[in-house]
């Protein structure tokens, strides 16, 4: 019997991607596939482009995802005299978490000390290396670039350490209009006998696709006694991590079959693997 397992998440796009990579490399007994869930859009663009244009009156950029970056890309491409615009921001500080953030970003900027907290892997890491680069000579105000889900942790240390945001929304996240299709389309490659595991990263992403995981999967509820015995193929699912499966459990009121003890590859599907055994 093969494991068939559902991923809900976007697959690594410049490489293979790296939870796919963790079950297909156990052999034929187990294949994964990722469906994208979630798509971004970007928005407020012509307000950002007239801000760029208009030239730095922050002492700073703050970006804490690569969509960030994209909406930045994008209006800048939109300005008249781009090159131009380019210049005006060209000594401001952009202040960004990750290193994939920090590559894009250099499309644009190839002076490496414009680009700066790439290492943080959070918004509060960033938050707390901005305070410590700065100290004694803490920016007045920074542009903070954000998302419809942001958090406020960056916003509260920033205001703890007396230095002004100006956030504007530049995208937006909701469930993609093509994961019927994407489900449709990953379910090909299924067998009649395959055990067949969904795995959620995120509460969102699980709300949204729930109706139409329903249309081809029974689900074992919380009160087990509930199980429908229609044609449907039986599945398990796996939580990414406690937070989503609190959701799973208290929200949609779904049994969770496993839960990796780490938020990455090896351990998902190691924990998956070990439920062949229970």
């Amino acid at each position: 019997m093969r494991i068939f397992t559902i991923l809900l998440r976007s697959p690594d796009a410049s490489t293979i991607d790296k939870y796919e990579a963790a079950f297909n490399v156990s052999g034929q007994q187990y294949k994964a596939v990722c469906v994208p869930v979630l798509e971004t859009v970007l928005m407020n663009l012509e307000k950002l482009k007239q801000t760029i244009i208009s030239g730095p009156k922050v002492d700073g950029v703050v970006m804490t995802s690569a969509r960030s970056c994209e909406a930045w890309k994008t209006s800048i491409a939109q300005c008249p005299d781009e090159q131009t615009v380019m210049k005006l921001w060209s000594n401001i500080p952009f202040y960004v978490v990750g290193a994939a953030t920090a590559a894009s970003l250099r499309d644009i900027y190839s002076n490496p000390d414009q680009i700066r907290g790439e290492h943080s892997g959070t918004a509060e890491q960033l938050a707390r290396f901005i305070l410590d680069e700065t100290q004694g000579h803490p920016p007045k105000c920074l542009l903070y670039l954000v998302g419809d889900k942001n958090r406020d942790t960056l916003p509260k240390l920033m205001d703890e350490g007396h230095v002004g945001l100006v956030s504007l929304q530049v995208y937006e996240t909701c469930g993609s209009s093509k994961f019927p299709a994407d489900l449709s389309e990953a379910l090909k490659g299924r067998e009649k006998d395959d055990d067949f595991w969904i795995v959620f990263f995120a509460p969102s992403a699980a709300a949204f696709v729930f109706p139409y995981l329903q249309m081809h999967f029974r689900f074992r509820t919380i009160d087990t006694s509930q199980l429908s015995t229609d044609d449907r193929s039986l599945v398990r699912i796996a939580a990414i991590g406690p937070t989503t499966a609190s959701f799973l459990r208290d929200n949609l009121h779904l049994h969770v079959d496993a839960m990796p003890s780490k938020p990455n590859p090896e351990s998902l599907s190691k924990v998956i693997r070990e439920c062949l055994y229970t």
